[in-house]
């Protein structure tokens, strides 16, 4: 069955806006991957810090109270918990 060019107008509008729409749609699709690889990096980096600290604080065979202080310092550091957070609490 052949096209006219009314048909032919119509499934090229229908396709316009399908790609328009995928389009403007894939831009949020990638916002979305961004912030669940923003997420995994940075959990990756606090299981990378805490490991780093628990390899350390074993090494004598047993992890003392300042020693978990020290971690809590250390992940306030890396995770940018400025003087400014400190005196409001």
């Amino acid at each position: 069955m052949k096209m006219n060019l009314k048909d032919e107008i119509v499934c090229l509008s229908g396709n316009a806006v399908s790609w328009t729409l995928t389009a403007s749609q894939t831009k949020e699709v990638f916002e979305i991957i961004q912030i669940i690889a923003s997420i995994i990096v940075s959990l990756l980096t606090v299981a990378y810090i805490v490991w780093k600290w628990y390899k350390k604080a074993k090494e004598d065979g047993k992890i003392e109270a300042e020693e978990v202080v020290d971690l809590v310092d250390q992940n306030k550091n890396e995770i940018g918990d400025d003087e400014d957070d400190k005196s409001r609490r």
